[in-house]
């Protein structure tokens, strides 16, 4: 049961998604294809080339006929090839495939002489090598003929098998495809890099019993087979890579259609998924249609009879798959059911379905040449996935959640040491491309463009992005492709002709070639209005990173005298480390870098202009101040308060205006930040206790505005805001949020229905007061639910229950081979039993201790609950005991060992932060909130200089004396 441990893992990334970071596919995805490759003998050379493919695949499914095995496929493939420079050897893809014959002819029909009749897939560089007697003719073309057979996987790569549930409880089989990266080699022997486009004629002999198939393209022709199979042949692919191959042998039918002829758009289902395709047919047809606009460049030209289709599939690896013309996705991110299904469902299959769509012109009309560019692909999906779905769903403030999401995410991500940049050419293992499939790939990148897009402005980026597409279509491209783009459009339109010589080569390298990002320090004399900045390489734990950095920093700001948040072209950019500017102003007034956090960095400002914006930000008038704004500030000073910059005492008298604060940026800003100190303060109950009064102090004014139960007709935001708010004030003790929970709980035992947007804290928070009879009525009630959305839901919130025989219950269930939770749904099981409360990690670890075995069978590792286990101990007691248990059972846990001794390490050193920085918070517990004065009598006329080299110097020593160990 290796692959559930894979997949355990892949799915501890996708939560923490859920949770903070919506994220279409899974970054850690690419775990088995990073295990072993450390170099570029794995590239495949480049002599030879396909043009084209001709696939025949039949697969098994639970029956197969006399001499083959259930779960298995037969295949034959034709590729022509053009031979690009003389050679001896072709080499392509296989893997976990028999191939039974091989042979090469010329396109006359000719046999060409083989070294060998026996063929192998040779691992672990999965190659497939065709060895000639004599050299093959340069700029010839030849053609591979194969006939092979392979397995239907049961780690959800490749072609393999899945099932569901019918109306009577009948498990149905089906087979269904998931290539990216690297795994099409497991259906046919192929080029499988994203390099190598050619066109494809696929053909799949189902079993006549099953519904058609639904293929990139579709049905072509369709003629009976013997032994009860249909033989169905697909229209030609556009010219395109093998990993948006893509094909579904089901009996899946069209729960939703547009019924358009000439723009066909279908959502395929199994038969029990009802109406609940309708949604995301609506959001498709109409994403498609604004995308087309966009570009320029119609989809439906992109191919012959090409049409478009969603597939909700029950067993699905990542978010979702961009395959050309068929959009494959996890249930939960497709099938919406407005009585039972979240808001946070309906957001996110928007900005799903807005990623995929994207991809059908950022990615497969216009593809990364290799992995080491995968931003190229993955930053523009991202992007709209937020900017597109705001065009086509406007209240569902994905502009502002983009911030929230996405920007601040990959901020913690790039702020460390170790991240990566966005382009590395030294990305040819399957190590390093692991690492590229990242929240910094993604999120970071997708940044990248909305500051790109604030530089150029709006028309001059769109014009950019469609020279861009035109010039690469059917293609692969470079990141100098797509910058000489921009920087073309930038010529034409003197978009930035302001800014001293800058083009988008030059400034996107300096951002894309190296990790990280600047914080930038602001001090502005009070008197004179001349202001001075730095930039200098941030580092989330320390605030001092240990390399140098120079950025083109495109700098925007607005003061109290003349507020304007809505220009977004910079003022200026800041090509060194320091410069000067002149606010505009000789009377003290605050001034705020980085209008509506349009820029990838963080900023800290002197003692003056703190004083000035707690001030401002605790007025009536402080909605002046732009709400993403608002949040940014809270967002750096969490984050400066984590790195010892600021201390905490000194953040939270700034951050007291959230007292008044009711919106939903600033407040998603605030979860985070005050979950960050709460964990932190987890090991003083005391201490812990006294934080939580002031957080509930704090959220007096939103939760006024709010209120605890669903108001029909509100706001879309605003039922969004308060499932988080509420998820984050049960936990924090709000009394009458748990005593709403209870109450609507029994309500729900007594069989009144739950508003979906408040299901997931009343389920949790339900259980934690209910008893063992609670817990046995909802776990029925999940091993009878269908509706993925409310699967998920279900799942986490079962580890709240304070019972422990049904805590064991849960465990057991999560580890069962039958699969009672569903190997895409571990993570998000295990993450609830174990973390859901302070008891659960001792209780889990005492079922642990005679369950270990069966963790291992059904999981593969007991890696992710020892590592879940340790991060929630509460003291040295329990980590010695622990201890002692890792090490007398080190032979049967395996590499979880070395995990638990690192992970109990990592909670020492959180427990030796706490310790040193527990003074930070009780100074403010004891005295709350001061009225600061301003300090103008010790500012010079040159502008701050002299303050600048002390903030610096004193933050290096406040970082370095207190923050050894954090």
């Amino acid at each position: 049961m290796v692959v559930r441990w894979l997949w355990l893992c892949i799915g501890i990334a996708f939560i923490q998604g859920l949770t903070s970071s919506p994220i279409p596919v899974p970054e850690d995805e690419w775990l088995d294809f990073a295990k072993a490759l450390n170099d570029p003998q794995y590239r495949l050379p480049r002599t030879v080339t396909p043009d084209e493919y001709i696939v025949t695949l039949t697969p098994y499914l639970d029956t197969a006929p006399t001499n083959s095995n259930p779960f298995t496929f037969d295949g034959e493939v034709s590729i022509t090839v053009t031979v690009q420079q003389a050679t001896n050897e072709i080499v392509l893809h296989c893997n976990d495939l028999t191939i039974k014959q091989l042979t090469l002819q010329t396109t006359a029909g000719a046999n060409v002489p083989l070294d060998t009749t026996t063929f192998t897939c040779e691992m672990p560089y999965s190659f497939l090598r065709v060895k000639t007697a004599a050299a093959l003719t340069a700029n010839e073309k030849y053609v591979i003929k194969s006939t092979f057979s392979g397995n239907l996987q049961t780690n959800m790569r490749g072609f393999y098998r899945s099932w569901y549930k019918d109306s009577n409880g009948n498990k149905k089989w089906l087979a269904s495809t998931q290539f990216q990266p690297g795994h099409a080699r497991q259906a046919f022997p192929c080029f499988d890099e994203p390099i190598f486009k050619a066109f494809f004629d696929i053909t799949i002999n189902r079993d006549a019993t099953l519904q058609p198939t639904v293929a990139n393209m579709p049905i072509k022709q369709t003629s009976p087979v013997t032994n009860g199979r249909v033989s169905e042949t697909f229209e030609r692919t556009p010219k395109m890579s093998t990993y948006l191959i893509a094909f579904i042998v089901s009996d899946f039918e069209a729960i939703s259609t547009n019924n358009n002829a000439t723009h066909p758009f279908h959502i395929y289902a199994r038969k029990t998924a009802g109406n609940t395709g309708t949604f995301a047919l609506d959001m498709g047809v109409k994403l498609l249609d604004i995308m087309e606009e966009y570009t320029q460049i119609p989809y439906y030209s992109m191919a012959t009879k090409i049409d478009m289709k969603q597939a909700a599939v029950p067993d699905f690896s990542a978010g979702a798959m961009e395959n050309w013309g068929i959009l494959t996705y996890r249930e939960a991110f497709l099938l919406f059911d407005e009585e039972n299904s979240n808001h946070w469902y309906k957001q996110r299959i928007a900005n799903v379905i807005g990623h995929e769509v994207a991809h059908q012109w950022f990615g497969n009309l216009v593809t990364c040449a290799w992995w080491d560019n995968l931003w190229l692909n993955e930053a523009f999906g991202r992007y709209y996935q937020y900017y597109l779905a705001e065009m086509g769903a406007p209240e569902m403030g994905f502009d502002t959640r983009f911030v929230v999401e996405q920007l601040r995410v990959s901020m913690l991500s790039d702020s460390v040491d170790s991240a990566h940049a966005l382009t590395n050419p030294n990305v040819n293992d399957p190590a390093s491309v692991s690492a590229h499939f990242s929240t910094i790939t993604y999120a970071r990148g997708a940044s990248m463009l909305r500051m790109t897009r604030a530089l150029l402005g709006d028309s001059t980026f769109v014009k950019g992005l469609r020279k861009f597409l035109e010039a690469r279509k059917f293609d692969v491209a470079e990141p100098q492709h797509l910058f000489s783009a921009f920087d073309s459009a930038a010529t034409e339109d003197g978009a930035l002709s302001n800014y001293q010589g800058i083009t988008i080569d030059s400034y996107f390298r300096k951002w894309s070639e190296k990790a990280g990002h600047p914080l930038i320090i602001v001090s502005v004399n009070q008197t004179t209005g001349i202001g001075r900045i730095s930039q200098s390489r941030w580092e989330r734990d320390t605030g001092v990173s240990t390399h140098t950095g120079i950025w083109d920093v495109p700098i925007t700001w607005t003061r109290a005298g003349a507020v304007d948040f809505t220009n977004l072209k910079p003022n200026f950019i800041l090509t060194e480390q320091s410069s000067t500017f002149v606010r505009g102003s000789t009377t003290p007034e605050w001034i705020i870098l980085n209008k509506q956090q349009t820029g990838f960095y963080r900023v800290d400002y002197d003692y003056n202009n703190w004083v000035l914006l707690t001030r401002a930000l605790r007025n009536t008038t402080r909605t002046v101040i732009h709400e993403h704004n608002r949040a940014q500030i809270v967002d750096d000073l969490f984050n400066f308060a984590r790195a010892g910059v600021h201390t905490y005492d000194r953040i939270f008298n700034i951050l007291s205006f959230l007292e008044f604060e009711d919106q939903y940026a600033p407040w998603m800003s605030a979860i985070t930040g005050f979950n960050f100190a709460r964990s932190r303060l987890a090991y003083d109950a005391a201490s812990l206790k006294r934080l939580d009064t002031l957080i509930l102090s704090q959220s007096k004014a939103i939760v006024a505005r709010l209120g605890y139960v669903e108001k029909p007709g509100e706001p879309f935001m605003d039922g969004l805001l308060r499932m988080n708010l509420m998820n984050f004030l049960c936990n924090v003790g709000d009394e009458t949020c748990l005593s709403t929970a209870k109450d609507t709980f029994q309500k729900w035992r007594n069989g009144q229905a739950i508003y979906p947007n408040m299901r997931s804290w009343v389920y949790c928070n339900g259980l934690r007061q209910g008893t063992a009879e609670d817990f046995t009525f909802f776990w029925n009630k999940y091993l009878n639910e269908q509706l993925a959305t409310e699967v998920v839901v279900m799942l986490a919130a079962a580890g709240c229950t304070t019972d422990t025989p049904s805590l064991e219950t849960f465990l057991n269930a999560i580890v069962d081979t039958e699969e009672i939770v569903r190997p895409q749904d571990v993570s998000t099981a295990l993450s609830s039993a174990v973390t859901s409360n302070d008891e659960n990690a001792m209780k889990t670890f005492q079922w642990l201790k005679t369950n270990l075995a069966k963790v291992n069978t059904g999981l593969g590792s007991a890696a992710t609950i020892v590592r879940n286990i340790a991060g929630k101990l509460l003291n040295e007691q329990q980590l010695t005991e622990f201890q002692t248990w890792l090490t007398a059972n080190q032979a049967d846990l395996g590499d979880a060992y070395t995990t638990g001794v690192n992970s109990i390490q990592t909670t020492r050193n959180n427990m030796a932060w706490s310790t040193k920085r527990l003074s930070e918070f009780t100074n403010y517990f004891d005295k709350g909130y001061a009225d600061e004065e301003l300090d103008l009598p010790d500012e010079d006329n040159t502008g701050g200089s002299a303050n600048i080299a002390a903030i610096s110097a004193l933050t290096l020593l406040v970082t370095l004396t207190i923050n050894l160990i954090a």
